[in-house]
């Protein structure tokens, strides 16, 4: 009984002295003496991608479609580049309802956005008239 007693008196000692510390560090807590602050922050880094759904080929009334993603909070520019055009050369492009005429130096800005964004972009060339056969290869890059 007496050990029973001891172990008891024990108990009651370490359980009050754990009421205490828990209920001082609540009181500092609340005086703005203990506590933690933490800051988390995180990185995305920017990617970007242009993929049309076949070979962009320049041919009167050829169609076709461009998925363009990129994450970039400034936004981005989508931009074409090809073999540069003879003098008597001459093609048009619909890209995402406007009507682009190529340039000669065989590299075109066909869009550009001031926001990060994924969408889809029909494409239509019109008034085509070339010697040999043009390719075009996107590219696009954040702003």
């Amino acid at each position: 009984m007496t050990r029973n007693r001891s172990i008891r008196a024990l108990a009651l000692t370490f359980g009050v002295a754990a009421t205490t510390l828990l209920a001082t560090g609540a009181a500092q807590a609340a005086d703005g003496q203990a506590g933690s602050t933490y800051r988390l922050t995180a990185t995305v880094p920017v990617a970007c991608w242009v993929r049309p759904a076949g070979t962009v080929l320049a041919a009167e009334g050829r169609a076709g479609s461009v998925v363009e993603a990129c994450n970039s909070p400034g936004g981005f520019t989508v931009s074409a580049s090809y073999r540069p055009l003879a003098a008597n050369e001459k093609a048009s492009l619909a890209y995402g309802g406007r009507t682009i005429s190529l340039s000669r130096s065989g590299e075109q800005e066909l869009r550009r956005s001031n926001m990060a964004t994924i969408r889809t972009v029909d494409y239509q060339f019109e008034e085509v008239d070339l010697d040999e056969p043009l390719v075009l290869s996107l590219m696009i890059q954040p702003i």
